[in-house]
């Protein structure tokens, strides 16, 4: 029986340092020592991808709750992806469409109806491949977004996907 080229696996305290070498490879963004020990309890939300058995992809998402009421909701009312990430010599492989359909059947499961991104707005390959992947972009763009990172345009665009 043949094995197939793309698995997903969980993240463990074993691999936490290779979920930090991929988003250090790929993103433009850092990320605390403390965002990464959370990531240990994300559960089914962080995953890592291989490609024949190596690792060269990373997806890390939250549940997030609706601010827009008086009343804090208890309910998620979406998925954030924190950080995703495919290594530039495994992208066009369907490595990051494995990792985001895990992601959306995950969402599914918890009866979530929408996943949100952040995508940087000189990424017009990231934005293009979410668009490809039934995202719908926002028309406001998130200014700063990324000024923390230092990055010379650092404003956001806000990326939709109804599941």
């Amino acid at each position: 029986m043949a094995r197939k080229l793309i698995s997903l696996d969980d993240l463990t305290p074993n691999c936490l340092g290779v979920l930090k070498t991929i988003n250090s490879v790929v993103l433009p963004t850092s990320y605390t020592a403390e965002w990464y020990q959370e990531s240990l309890e994300a559960g089914e939300l962080v995953k890592l991808a291989y490609y024949s058995e190596i690792p060269v992809g990373a997806i890390k998402a939250k549940q997030v709750y609706s601010s827009n009421t008086s009343k804090p909701s208890t309910v998620p009312t979406g998925v954030y992806i924190e950080s995703f990430a495919v290594l530039p010599a495994y992208q066009q492989k369907g490595v990051g469409s494995a990792l985001l359909e895990n992601l959306e059947a995950e969402t599914a499961k918890r009866f979530i109806h929408e996943l949100i991104a952040h995508v940087w707005c000189e990424n017009t390959a990231g934005v293009a491949w979410y668009e490809l992947k039934g995202f719908i972009k926002k028309d406001e763009v998130e200014k700063g977004y990324y000024e923390a990172q230092g990055l010379k345009n650092p404003d956001a665009y806000v990326m939709v996907k109804k599941i």
